[in-house]
């Protein structure tokens, strides 16, 4: 009889009449979950008093960024939609989804894993403050004629000052989010979805952003740049999306 050894690097060393040696993939990690349908996350900001009455409201800005140089990728993140708790869903419905986020790459990441984003907010409320942003987008697509992230999100925050706020996921870890959605179409995707191509599969896909906020008594202007790094798509899942 042959003898095996199964090491976690991975390889199968197997001896019968000739020794040979095979690679196989290792399982990723789980090493954090957070279920944020289960956590009432902290999201309202403090604003410095006014020193004037405010006639026109509140107002805010928020100016996004996206990564614009592939060649400045920092690693590797593979998103998988694990599991939702229907396969037939109607335009309104909110599914509760989870995911996973493993580092794929060969470097180390780090990445929020905070719910709220109140707790990074300085003691001063008209301080600016710099924290990272992981927005977890819930898709869906329609055999490949259309597509749209209106299915909802998980966002996370952390800065590297706040402890327990950020995660170290090394190469072939990942952690678990589990969160609701909405599933929210425009009326150019409901006529489509009437006319035969209703969404078919849903999958999701994590992006990582830095940012910077300031607030003032009447106005908020926030700065997020996306932190460049390769995105690979991981289980997606059949779904049925109906409008009525």
């Amino acid at each position: 009889m042959g003898e095996y050894m199964h090491l976690c690097g991975c390889r199968i060393f197997l001896t019968l009449a000739v020794a040979a040696t095979f690679y196989l993939p290792c399982p990723a990690q789980e090493v954090a979950s957070v279920d944020l349908s289960k956590v009432g996350a902290r999201l309202d900001l403090r604003r410095p008093p006014a020193t004037s009455p405010i006639t026109r409201g509140y107002q805010g800005v928020e100016d996004t960024r996206t990564c614009s140089d592939s060649t400045r990728d920092v690693g590797a993140l593979r998103t998988s939609l694990v599991s939702l708790d229907s396969s037939h869903y109607k335009v309104g419905d909110k599914p509760r989804f989870e995911v996973t986020v493993e580092n794929a790459g060969s470097k180390p990441l780090r990445i929020p894993f905070s719910p709220h984003l109140a707790d990074l907010q300085p003691d001063d409320p008209g301080q600016q403050f710099a924290y990272y942003e992981l927005q977890i987008a819930l898709w869906i697509e329609a055999n490949g004629r259309w597509k749209t992230n209106t299915a909802g999100s998980a966002i996370l925050y952390g800065a590297n000052e706040h402890a327990n706020t950020m995660l170290t996921l090394n190469p072939g870890e990942l952690m678990r989010v589990v969160a609701d959605g909405h599933f929210d179409l425009d009326e150019d995707l409901i006529k489509l979805t009437l006319s035969g191509y209703p969404a078919d599969r849903a999958y999701a896909q994590a992006s990582l952003f830095s940012e910077q906020t300031l607030i003032t008594a009447s106005q908020s202007a926030t700065v997020a740049r996306e932190i460049c790094m390769s995105k690979m798509q991981g289980q997606t899942i059949p779904i049925e999306l109906s409008v009525h």
